[in-house]
C-alpha cells in the first residue's frame, strides 16, 4: 500500500494586487499536485512562471487565494493551523542563503534547534558539528558570514535546514546565486540528499541535475502545470508545444 501524499495542493490561485507601478499578476493559476514521501519533484519554468510562488506557499511563506494546501497532514489553507509545527518539519534552502550575519556559522546551525526544537544547547551543538561536516565545511565554523564565499554559506544554509530533521527539503534556486565554479559541490549536495530518501522539492534552472536526480518533473508556465512527466520522458520528448519551445531555448 502506498504511504499517503507529504504534500497535497488542491486547485489554488494566487494573485498579486498592482503596485508600485506593477499592474495585478495570476502567479498560480488552477495548480494541483502531490509530492509523495521520499519523491525528488523538481519544477522548472521561465521566470515569472510562478515556480517560487508556488514552492513558497508550501511553507505558509506566501498565502493562496483560493484553494488547499496540507503539507504532513497539516492544512496551511486552515485558519487554525499550527504553522510553526509545519514549519518545524519543513526545511528550505533560499537563492539568498538568509544566514544571521552576526552569528557564526556553527551558531547558524545551532540556534534554530533550540529555539524551534527547544533542544538542548550541547545537543545542538553535536547536531550541528556533525551536519557542518556533512555539508564540508566543518572547518568554517567559528567564521561569519562574510567571511565565506557564498558556496560556503549556501553549505550552512542547507546544514541548518537539515539540523531540524525535516520531513520535506524545499531549494529555491539555490545555486542561482553562486558562481560557476561553486554550483558543482551544491548540486553535489543536493544529489546526496535525494540518495538518501530524503522528500524535496527544487526550482531549478540546472537542468541536467533535473534531469539525473528528478523522479518526476513539472513544467510551469503564467502561473499553470504545463505539463509534467518522468525526466527522460519531459526532456526527450515533451508533449506540450509550450515545453518544447522552452526546452529548445535552453538545452
Amino acid at each position: 500500500m502506498n504511504a499517503a501524499p507529504i504534500v497535497v495542493v488542491d486547485k489554488i490561485y494566487k494573485t498579486f494586487p498592482p503596485g508600485h507601478g506593477r499592474v495585478a499578476h495570476r502567479a498560480l493559476d488552477d495548480v494541483s499536485l502531490t509530492i509523495a514521501p521520499g519523491e525528488v519533484l523538481v519544477i522548472i519554468g521561465p521566470s515569472g512562471s510562478g515556480k517560487s510562488t508556488l514552492l513558497r506557499t508550501l511553507n505558509a511563506l506566501e498565502t493562496v487565494d483560493e484553494g488547499g494546501i496540507t503539507v504532513n497532514g497539516i492544512s496551511l489553507t486552515d485558519g487554525r493551523a499550527d504553522l510553526n509545527k509545519m514549519r518545524a518539519e519543513v526545511g528550505m534552502v533560499f537563492q539568498n542563503f538568509n544566514l544571521f550575519q552576526h552569528k557564526t556559522a556553527l551558531d547558524n546551525v545551532v540556534m534554530p534547534q533550540t529555539v524551534v526544537r527547544r533542544r538542548p544547547r550541547e545537543e545542538a551543538l553535536a547536531r550541528a558539528r556533525a551536519l557542518l561536516e556533512q555539508v564540508g565545511i566543518a572547518d568554517r565554523a567559528s567564521h561569519y558570514p562574510s567571511q565565506l564565499s557564498g558556496g560556503q554559506q549556501q553549505r550552512v544554509a542547507i546544514a541548518r535546514a537539515l539540523a531540524m530533521d525535516p520531513k520535506l527539503m524545499l531549494f529555491d534556486e539555490a545555486t542561482s546565486a553562486l558562481d560557476p565554479e561553486m554550483v558543482g559541490g551544491i548540486l553535489d549536495l543536493m544529489r546526496r540528499l535525494a540518495g538518501a530518501g530524503m522528500t524535496m522539492a527544487v526550482v531549478t534552472h540546472e537542468m541536467g541535475f533535473a534531469r539525473e536526480v528528478a523522479d518526476r518533473v513539472i513544467f510551469m508556465d503564467q502561473g499553470r502545470i504545463v505539463e509534467e512527466g518522468v525526466p527522460d520522458a519531459l526532456f526527450s520528448a515533451p508533449q506540450q508545444p509550450r515545453t518544447r519551445a522552452f526546452l529548445d531555448q535552453i538545452l
